[in-house]
């Protein structure tokens, strides 16, 4: 066998082993996900929220996490500030209280749940963060995490590209970043899918995409286009399946929930989720601080990355190249890819 032929079939073998780790990471959590401590609320003592507590465990084993509340409006209230998706008012006219905006997926099922434990009787379902009209089950928020993802890489690869010296980049991707969020808001608003306010929306979307495009940029400053595949493998592979938009990062073990939300998809996400539909007239909606620090924190790491890359530029254009004249690779060059 020819060394073509061998590296060829090396390459059928790995895509053998890779291909499937890649559908069952991408299907996984949408086909087998169940909750794992889904914060919900019951109104009444503690002993009432007790006993639902146990009677959820049997059917679900640490799927829930019910917290007491006194009344009703401590239960909306709650909800609002996302601190629980919904939850249970029993009693002679029970409700279910549930926040769609917060997860179209766990909505019906705390109305299922109410249904339950009315063992019979009416419920009446109340809606503190409704979907949109012309987004009635949330799908198309669903796929906005493919354009945060091709958004960030495209202003990186084109700012590196074009830009060419790292702080010329620095300067410009928060620039690309905010033109390109708006305009991606603006879109999406028009449509229908993004109900909340433009200013808060487009500071989650931009911070998102600046997040990847900051990180990936400093990766190809410093290692070239090498460093594409690991930003890629990381953000796309990676953070997509996990980034809990399509269902709630409950719906994941907590390590992956974790590891989903402390990347930029996950916490765009969080972040833009807030701004739609907890908002409630503010720039930054309830519940999206942490999602704001982790996608803080990417921006501090891509800019970081960009200061070294600066930096071994400098000094690749000041070493001399060994003959002592002074050559056309003596010179500064700027960054390609």
């Amino acid at each position: 066998m020819s060394t073509s032929h061998t590296k060829l079939a090396a390459v059928f073998a790995g895509l053998a082993i890779a291909i499937p780790l890649i559908v069952l990471l991408f299907t996984g959590p949408a086909s087998h996900g169940k909750p794992h401590d889904l914060p919900i609320g019951v109104v009444g003592p503690q002993a009432a929220a007790a006993q639902v507590q146990q009677r959820l465990d049997a059917q679900q084993p640490g799927g829930f996490a019910v917290r007491a509340f006194a009344t009703e409006s401590e239960l909306v209230q709650a909800a609002k500030d996302r601190e629980v998706y919904g939850g249970i008012v029993p009693g002679a006219q029970p409700k279910a209280v549930v926040a769609s905006g917060a997860s179209p997926a766990v909505a019906p099922m705390i109305t299922q749940l109410a249904t339950g434990v009315a063992q019979g009787a009416p419920v009446q379902t109340v809606d503190v963060a409704p979907l949109s009209a012309d987004d009635p089950r949330g799908a198309g928020f669903g796929s906005i995490v493919m354009p945060v993802f091709l958004s960030g890489m495209v202003l990186a690869l084109a700012t590196v590209m074009i830009g060419g010296h790292p702080r010329i980049v620095a300067v410009a991707l928060p620039v690309g970043a905010a033109v390109v969020g708006a305009a991606a808001v603006g879109a999406a608003m028009w449509v229908g899918v993004l109900p909340g306010g433009f200013w808060g929306q487009w500071l989650a979307m931009s911070a998102g995409m600046l997040a990847i495009g900051a990180t990936v940029a400093g990766l190809v400053s410093i290692a070239g286009p090498k460093g594409i595949a690991p930003a890629a493998l990381l953000f796309m592979l990676v953070g997509m399946p996990l980034a809990g938009i399509g269902a709630p990062p409950e719906f994941l073990p907590h390590v992956w929930a974790v590891l989903g939300q402390s990347l930029p998809i996950g916490a765009t996400g969080t972040a833009l989720r807030s701004a739609a539909f907890f908002a409630d007239g503010a720039v930054i909606g309830s519940g999206a601080g942490a999602a704001f620090a982790v996608l803080g924190a990417w921006i501090a790491v891509g800019y970081a990355l960009l200061v070294v890359g600066a930096a071994r530029h400098r000094a690749e254009g000041a070493a001399p190249s060994g003959n002592g004249e002074v050559s056309e690779k003596d010179l500064p060059q700027p960054a390609t890819i």
